[in-house]
Order: C-alpha cells, then sequence, then structure tokens
C-alpha cells in the first residue's frame, strides 16, 4: 500500500537551520513528506490562507514575530492543523508552555533527526486528530443537555387530547415531541388504575 505524502509547511528563517531541516526531510524514508517553506508570519499566514497542511513546524522567532505571539497567530490561522514549534535550549521553557497551550509538541534544533521528525510529526497528527474528536464529542454532548435541558421549561399542552404546543407552532402527540428532542425511548404500558378501570378483578386490582 503506498503512503500517503504528508504535506508539512516549515516556518524558518534562519539560513543554516533551514538548510538542516531540509536535510533531515530528505533523510526521512519511512513516511513521505512534502516540506513547503517560508521564512517570515506574513508569509506563512498568507500560505495558510490558499493551502491545507497536514502539519506546521514554526520557529519561535521570525523576523517580525517572535514568541507566544507567533504560536498564537499560527494557531489562529490553522486551528485544525497539528502545530510543531523549533526551539533553541534557551526557549525550552516557553515550548513547554506553549504545547500546554495547544501546541503538538516542540523539536531543540541541536535534537533534530530523521527518526525525531517521523515521530514527532506522526504523534503530532494524532494528538491534534483526538483533541478535535474530544471537541466535537462535547459539542455534541451540549447540544444534547440543552435539548434536555428545553424539556424542563414550560410545555403547553391541550388539556384533554394531551399534545404538546411547539415552538414552530405545531401541535404534536407528547410520544414524538420527546423522541425529537432527546433518544429516550418510550414503552408503551398501563399504570396500576389504568389496568384497575379496564381490567377489574385482575392481581393488579386485588393488590
Amino acid at each position: 500500500m503506498t503512503k500517503k505524502t504528508l504535506k508539512v509547511l516549515l516556518i524558518e528563517d534562519n539560513p543554516d537551520d533551514l538548510a538542516l531541516t531540509r536535510d533531515v526531510f530528505k533523510r526521512t524514508k519511512s513516511m513521505p513528506m512534502h516540506l513547503a517553506t517560508v521564512s517570515s508570519l506574513k508569509d506563512a499566514l498568507d500560505t495558510l490562507k490558499k493551502d491545507r497542511y497536514d502539519a506546521v513546524i514554526a520557529d519561535l522567532s521570525l523576523p517580525d514575530s517572535t514568541g507566544q505571539a507567533t504560536f498564537e497567530a499560527v494557531a489562529k490561522a490553522a486551528p485544525d492543523t497539528p502545530l510543531l514549534l523549533l526551539t533553541v535550549l534557551n526557549d525550552e521553557e516557553l515550548a513547554v508552555n506553549l504545547v500546554k497551550l495547544g501546541a503538538q509538541d516542540y523539536i531543540v534544533k541541536g535534537d533534530l533527526s530523521p527518526a525525531l521528525l517521523v515521530r514527532a510529526v506522526f504523534y503530532a497528527i494524532e494528538r491534534k486528530a483526538l483533541s478535535l474528536r474530544q471537541a466535537q464529542l462535547i459539542r455534541n454532548l451540549e447540544k444534547a443537555l440543552a435539548e434536555v435541558k428545553t424539556l424542563s421549561g414550560l410545555l403547553p399542552m391541550c388539556a384533554r387530547c394531551k399534545k404538546i404546543h411547539t415552538d414552530s407552532g405545531q401541535w404534536q402527540r407528547v410520544e414524538e415531541f420527546i423522541a425529537k428532542r432527546t433518544d429516550a425511548e418510550l414503552a408503551h404500558g398501563l399504570c396500576p388504575d389504568c389496568t384497575k378501570d379496564l381490567y377489574p378483578g385482575t392481581e393488579s386490582e386485588k393488590k
């Protein structure tokens, strides 16, 4: 089976670091990657508007942006794209804090190798996908809870047929109203009082 070629955007302005990272990408064989490069935050934001990438690797020190501002701008421009940070040793504490704020991982420039790059990109993509799925589940749960909460308010109901007057102006049977707003399934049966009225002399009446 042919492996998918991952599209990776590298934001790096230092010529030596750029050459090193390109070389590492070329030596990466286990996971095919296509590398696109830009050298400023402005170019990165313009590129992210035009195209989608499987991952973004960003140097925190750029000509037009540094530190947390770089991370926040890239994360805002591509909120669904995993973001890895390239850093030097004296910026490692900042990188750790940015991971807590949503970056998937960070790589210290001196430690960069093909094996580390593949592992970092792969796990960044997996973690981001998991994060997006969790966020969607939370949104679904919040929506379901909001719909259930609407059932706790005042429900206009016909005193005779017991149909409910909905917000859209329709009259719905109770079963239909509940089915459309919850995952509950109604099981029909008879309460003891109704059983007594309909079937006098049964065990229900004797009890």
